[in-house]
Parts: structure tokens; sequence; C-alpha cells
């Protein structure tokens, strides 16, 4: 299987403020900073987060956000928004394999690998 991203770079200067509404799971991550310069906010959350080059926050769908940027910044931060396919939603076609595969494990004890048919013994 694939996994296809799909990523939103965008840069922020010293002092400037943001509101961001997400409309699917996604993840923030700071791909260039100097510092810890980056300050985020959730609505509902009674958390801040601080974030620096490299850092990354997983935000969930619906989640309402406040990002800015330290005025002491000695630089512009450069910010990315990194969503992942949709995955398939399971149906109810899903159980019956989930479940024999759910016991075969319990069962056997055994490990199984979805890109092949033959188990093996743990």
């Amino acid at each position: 299987m694939k996994a296809l991203l799909t990523t939103t770079v965008f840069t922020l200067a010293p002092g400037e403020v943001t509101a961001l509404s997400l409309h699917a799971a996604q993840r923030l991550f700071v791909e260039e900073a100097k510092g810890v310069d980056v300050w985020v906010t959730r609505e509902n959350d009674s958390e801040d987060y601080w974030l620096r080059c490299g850092g990354s926050l997983l935000l969930r769908r619906g989640d309402e956000i406040v990002l800015s940027i330290d005025p002491r910044a000695p630089g512009p931060v450069r910010l990315a928004l990194i969503a992942e396919a949709r995955r398939p939603v399971p149906t109810l076609a899903d159980v019956p394999h989930l479940v024999y595969r759910a016991l075969r494990r319990l069962v056997r004890g055994t490990e199984w690998t979805p890109a092949e048919n033959n188990v093996a013994a743990s």
C-alpha cells in the first residue's frame, strides 16, 4: 500500500497571528525556525503548545487553532500542514474478516501479514 500525503507549506513572520479551521486530521510540522518560536492554542483545550524547528502537533478533524509567532523570533517561520490520504471506512462486510484474523491470532499465536496468505508459527 502506498501512503499518499497532501502537504500545505506556509510562512509566518515574527509577531504574526493566524487562525485555522481544520476539516481533516493533519499534522502541523515546523519546517524552519530558529528557536521555540511557534505558539499553538486549540479551542476547548486547556493546554498551550510551544513548538520548535522539527516539532509537530497532531491536529484532529474539526479543530480550531490559533498560531502565533514570537515577536522576538529572529526571522520568519515555515510551517507545513501534512494530511494523509483518506483510508477507506470499514463496513459491516469487513467484520467477519477482522474477527477471523483476531481469533486466528489468539488461538494459534500466529503472525500474519496482509501481503501473504502464509501463516508462520511464533
